[in-house]
């Protein structure tokens, strides 16, 4: 039977030296997918922060679902409103100064 004790003192080294590989092989997949979930729950949280900065900045979180969606839907198109007529008065501008 090979122990851990055997392998380190040069028991079977063929059969060690592969099974190392495979395991160094199994330790780096390993570590990539821990990486990758860890920047994954990185970017979440990060989104659940500002989420939840926004809801007590502006005092959504006292409000229920249905006002908060509401609030949200109406800043939402508040900002699209804003964004659209600061992006014609920009082609307006880009026009009347170009030939």
């Amino acid at each position: 039977m090979r122990t851990r004790s055997s392998l380190g003192r040069g028991g079977d080294a063929g059969h060690a030296s592969a099974s190392e590989s495979h395991l160094e092989t199994l330790k780096n997949r390993v570590r990539r997918e821990d990486r990758e979930r860890n920047t994954k729950n990185k970017f979440i949280r990060w989104l659940e922060d500002v989420h939840f900065k926004y809801n007590i900045t502006s005092g959504l979180y006292m409000l229920d679902p249905w006002e908060r969606f509401a609030f949200n839907l109406v800043a939402l198109l508040v900002f699209l409103l804003v964004a659209f007529s600061a992006y014609r008065q920009m082609v307006f501008i880009w026009n009347f100064f170009t030939p």
